[in-house]
């Protein structure tokens, strides 16, 4: 039947856009498209629109993408800064339009299994950079890349540090929970190699310091799964342990770390900061002004920049698009009815998650508490991979719960 092979088609593809999206930009819009196309040919759209409204986690993203369209329509910024956001936004649609096409456990696995791909691909490179086995500047000239933001003392491959770093510190959870479900002792060890390898090189190989948190929060939630309360203790243990070593035998871990100190404990409020650190923090404390004068609807979707320059004038201080920060960025846009429904959609996410079979509801919940620390840091909405994987991986593994529906209805 013609649906169903267009169906088909549109679950590959979307398999493959799992296996795209930590390698090309380019590549996953490609994906993107062609996923989007052959859902609309495939036709069947009273089942698709079903499935995709039964799941309360879709329902969820569709509120609050109808929250941004109408903080949209008011506050400051050109027509043209609201159409940009609202596109960054909008991205999250792809998750319940992707439940839809994972109604199937195995097709579930297999974009699992492509992401993890990707990152074993990543975590191969990123080694061969390290060592030497591959040339520094080699794919400073494949994309153009400054040379400085790569080589072997920062071996990121396909996305900068920031971005390398918080996939590859997913990679290495995913590794650790795939180890206990695999079927061999030998392929168990190798995944758990495998995971320690990705741990390393988010530790002590790559400077961003947003994967760093992110270990740390993952490797804690992992053994507290395995542990209950005792693990708290166990992780935080751990985690200053490995932080400990890390600091000594890493010079990258110690040289961001020593920046972090150095540049947090030098930042003066108003003076208009040119480090890294100093410049979040003036983000972070001129946001706020901003949400104190516009608590409850924000200044609109779009109305961010326009709202900053206009705070920091005859300051000196650096003009910035978004705070830096994904929560402080929404309640600017949309006040603290945007951040309560942010919250919202992240509860509602949780809540869902506790709804899966076990391995994947550790995965699902490992990525939401990766998304939730990442945001502290970034503003993920706006960034593509961080966003698209988001939305992608968030489609495959809850459509799990519209799958158990149909099984009930048929039954």
């Amino acid at each position: 039947m013609l649906t169903q092979k267009l169906t088909t088609a549109a679950t590959w593809s979307a398999i493959a856009l799992g296996f795209a999206i930590p390698i090309s930009t380019a590549a996953s819009n490609l994906l993107l498209a062609l996923t989007l196309l052959l859902f609309v040919v495939s036709g069947d759209y009273r089942e698709k629109f079903s499935a995709i409204i039964a799941n309360p986690s879709a329902r969820a993203v569709l509120l609050f993408c109808a929250l941004i369209a109408l903080g949209s329509t008011y506050g400051l910024g050109s027509a043209a800064d609201k159409l940009h956001y609202l596109g960054k936004y909008f991205s999250l649609l792809l998750a319940p339009l992707l439940i839809p096409l994972f109604s199937s456990r195995a097709d579930r696995l297999r974009a699992l299994a492509a992401f993890g791909a990707a990152m074993l691909l990543t975590l191969a490179m990123s080694y061969a950079i390290r060592y030497g086995w591959l040339p520094s500047g080699l794919l400073a000239v494949v994309d153009g890349r400054d040379p400085a933001m790569g080589g072997a003392n920062n071996p990121v491959v396909f996305k900068l540090h920031i971005t390398h770093g918080f996939l590859m510190a997913f990679g290495a959870f995913l590794l650790a929970i795939m180890a206990r479900h695999l079927p061999s002792p030998r392929l168990r060890w190798s995944a758990i190699v495998i995971s320690m390898l990705a741990a390393g090189n988010v530790l002590l190989m790559v400077q961003g310091r947003t994967g760093y948190a992110v270990l740390a929060v993952l490797a804690a939630y992992l053994v507290y799964g395995r542990c209950g309360r005792r693990g708290i203790a166990i992780a935080a243990l751990a985690i200053t342990l490995f932080g400990a070593a890390a600091y000594q035998w890493s010079g990258a871990f110690h040289e961001r770390l020593h920046a972090t100190i150095t540049e947090a404990s030098t930042w003066q409020e108003g003076k208009g900061a040119r480090t890294s650190v100093g410049m979040r923090f003036d983000y972070y404390t001129n946001t706020l002004f901003i949400i104190r004068d516009h608590p409850w609807f924000g200044v609109g979707i779009g109305g961010f920049e326009n709202a900053y320059d206009q705070r920091i004038k005859d300051t000196g201080m650096a003009p910035a698009n978004n705070p830096h920060n994904q929560y402080l960025l929404i309640a600017a846009q949309l006040g603290v009815v945007g951040l309560a429904a942010l919250l919202w959609l992240y509860a509602v996410y949780w809540r869902q998650a506790g709804r899966l079979e076990p391995s994947f509801r550790e995965i699902a919940r490992g990525v939401l508490l990766a998304i939730l620390v990442g945001n502290l840091f970034n503003s993920f909405m706006l960034d593509f991979t961080e966003r698209m994987f988001f939305a992608w991986i968030s489609g495959v593994l809850l459509a799990e719960l519209s799958e158990r529906r149909e099984g009930a209805a048929s039954g």
